[in-house]
């Protein structure tokens, strides 16, 4: 299982995230959030997945390193 958060705080909306994977990001109030995805009291936006095909080159296209990716509860970006 994998799990993608996004610190919104971080977010400077370059845009990279929906570029590289616009089926897992969107853009909301200026800031990177994951479509279908919760937004939790820190401003972390949280969804699971089965599969995060481009959500991981997401990550590593984020120039604040604000998207973090976990498998199985273990950052791997």
């Amino acid at each position: 299982m994998f799990r993608i958060e996004i610190e919104r705080d971080l977010c400077i909306t370059c845009g990279n995230c929906v570029n590289e994977c616009d089926k897992l990001f969107e853009l909301i109030d200026d800031k990177s959030t994951l479509i279908g995805g919760e937004i939790n009291e820190d401003n972390f936006s949280i969804k699971e997945y089965g599969d995060i095909s481009c959500g991981i080159d997401s990550a590593e296209m984020c120039p604040v390193k604000c998207i973090i990716v976990y498998e199985d509860d273990v950052a791997i970006v």
